[in-house]
This record gives structure tokens, C-alpha cells and sequence, in this order.
């Protein structure tokens, strides 16, 4: 038998359109090795991305919201977003990669917040492309934990890692597919609605709304362009930009010491109590409590 045919196609939805641009993907962390002790059973946020465990020795039980997942030796699991409970069996070992994969809503690429237990030797790419990531992350970067796209490195290990990130995404798709997942914003898209995206990933997000470039490029009144945008996505043309916007301010909190006022300013706001109230709004947390929980988040989520 051949590689080829060891590893079996994935059912493919149709071919659909989708705005990918709007799509964001981070690498954060690649981990090859025995559960640290003091991980093995602990309560863990697991609402920042997407985490992948392949169990090479051991097992997992993860617990949340009444429901469990458990996966064993030769088995993946991709545990559910959320707040969960997890219980490694003593001297377990994982290949775990940890990535970010999110539309500019902030839904991730794949529908349902349930957990997935599969077999590895169904998606033998999986491992293999992991391997290899996880491989270049602990050669270039061996004392880093977390966020890895924040790293300084060579424009070769840049490309060379983005290189296997993004073949690990393919793999870790044609697998979640394989086992029914379908993606969260699946649908044919109006082409004046990919225009209207495009502008807004083109336009610096310390101007104001562009009202007039938007109804300019897809040639729609305002109206109209509302309830095509609120059809195909579930928001407004006006909330769509406000969380790409928020979605920038907390990347800046999680990932830089700037200060706040800063972070505002790239926003468009002209003093910190403003963006403070803007941001508290939208997230029920100040800016500084967020980059906070941020950090912790960070910390106990080595995994």
C-alpha cells in the first residue's frame, strides 16, 4: 500500500466562497513531550484557539459543562472550547500544537465548540506535519512557550515555519472535515459583499468608519448593504468593523506592553478614557484587567 492511499480523502463540502481574507491564523505553540506534573489535572481556559493532542503515551479525559472526552495512546483530541477540566494519566506524552485560527468576527474556523476524539493512523499527515513543526519551533525556539508569531527570526525560518504551519492547517482541515466538522461561515458570498470586506481589511483602522468608500465600491445604498451584510454574516457593516477594531486592540494587549492610551490611539481614539469605555462596552472588561487575564490565560495554557 502505498503513502497515498494509506491515508484516506476527506469528504469535501462543495467548493464554496468564503472571505478569506478575514481569516486570521497564529502558530502560538508546538510541544512535544511528557505532561508537566503540574498541568496534568488542572482547570484550564480553553476559549483562545485551538489546541491539538495527539496522546503517545497515556491518556486525557477533558470535562465540561456535564459532557467528557477521553483519548489514549495513538489517539487525537481536540478539546472543546471553553473552560474545561483536564486529567492527564500520570507520565502521559503528547505532540500538541496550539494555533489560532479565527474569522475577524472572532468565531473559529470551524463550526461547534463540542470536543473530537479520532484515531491518528486516520490522518497520518496530521502527526507527520505536526512532527515537523513542532521539530523547527524546538530547534529555532527552545524556551519559548507561547506566541510564537511575536518571535524575532531569520526571513528563512519565517518562511520555512509559516511553511509548515500552514501545511499543518491543511492537514488539520481535510481531518476535521473528514470527521463531519464544516466550516463556521460556509456559503456562497455576494461578490459586492467580498468587495465591501476588502475595504474594510484595507483601511487603516485609526480612521473613521468607511461609510463612503463601502457604498463607492460595492455599489449599494446603505440600506441595502446592511441587510446583505447582516444576511451573509450576522452583523452590521458597522459591527463588523468595530470587531475587527477590537480584535486588533486585543491582539495589542495580549501580545505588547504598549500602553493603553497607545493602543487607543491606533484605534482612532484620541484619549485612553474613551477607548477604555469603547472597549469596556464591548468586552465587559477594561483594557487592563484584559491584557491581565490575557497573561494568565497564557501561563497556565503551556499545553
Amino acid at each position: 500500500m502505498t503513502a497515498a492511499s494509506s491515508n484516506p480523502a476527506p469528504i469535501r463540502p462543495p467548493t464554496l466562497l468564503h472571505v478569506w481574507t478575514s481569516l486570521h491564523a497564529e502558530l502560538l505553540w508546538a510541544y512535544d513531550g511528557v505532561v508537566d506534573p503540574t498541568s496534568a489535572s488542572q482547570t484550564s481556559n480553553h476559549e483562545y484557539g485551538y489546541w491539538a493532542w495527539l496522546l503517545r503515551r497515556g491518556s486525557v479525559r477533558v470535562t465540561t459543562g456535564g459532557k467528557s472526552w477521553t483519548a489514549k495512546a495513538g489517539q487525537w483530541i481536540i478539546p472543546p472550547q471553553g473552560v474545561l477540566l483536564q486529567e492527564f494519566s500520570p507520565g502521559s506524552k503528547i505532540l500538541s500544537v496550539h494555533f489560532r485560527c479565527q474569522w475577524s468576527s472572532g468565531e473559529n474556523l470551524f463550526a461547534g465548540k463540542d470536543g473530537m476524539v479520532f484515531d491518528a493512523a486516520q490522518f497520518p499527515r496530521l502527526e507527520r506535519s505536526a512532527s515537523k513543526l513542532q521539530r523547527l519551533v524546538q530547534r529555532r525556539f527552545p524556551k519559548i512557550r507561547l506566541l510564537l508569531s511575536m518571535q524575532a527570526a531569520d526571513y528563512p525560518v519565517y518562511l520555512r515555519l509559516q511553511q509548515l504551519f500552514f501545511q499543518w492547517l491543511g492537514d488539520f482541515y481535510d481531518a476535521m472535515i473528514g470527521q463531519g466538522r464544516f466550516l463556521s461561515q460556509a456559503g456562497q458570498c455576494d461578490p459586492r459583499l467580498l468587495r465591501a470586506t476588502q475595504c474594510f481589511h484595507e483601511s487603516p483602522l485609526n480612521k473613521p468608519f468607511p461609510s463612503a468608500r463601502l457604498l463607492h465600491d460595492t455599489g449599494l445604498s446603505r440600506v441595502h448593504l446592511d441587510r446583505l451584510f447582516w444576511n451573509q454574516f450576522g452583523v452590521t457593516p458597522r459591527e463588523y468593523w468595530d470587531n475587527l477594531r477590537e480584535r486588533s486592540a486585543a491582539h495589542i494587549l495580549e501580545t505588547t506592553d504598549q500602553p493603553v492610551k497607545e493602543v487607543g490611539y491606533h484605534l482612532g481614539f484620541k484619549q485612553a478614557s474613551h477607548f477604555s469605555t469603547w472597549f469596556f462596552r464591548r468586552t465587559r472588561t477594561t483594557p487592563k484587567d484584559y491584557r491581565t487575564r490575557a497573561r494568565h490565560i497564557r501561563a497556565t495554557a503551556a499545553l
